[in-house]
């Protein structure tokens, strides 16, 4: 899958990284529909 990775402010870059998997019981994959940013995320990016 596409994921956009945080390497530290102005590093950003598109990667493609494994699906992720469920690897205990407890464990949940939550599928993203919707987000916002703030401005402070605009800052940090």
């Amino acid at each position: 899958m596409k994921a956009l990775v945080y390497s530290g402010p102005g590093k950003k870059s598109w990667k493609e990284v494994p699906d992720p998997v469920i690897q205990q019981p407890t464990d949940v994959i939550v599928k993203m529909v919707a987000t916002t940013i703030c401005g402070t995320d605009l800052h940090i990016l």
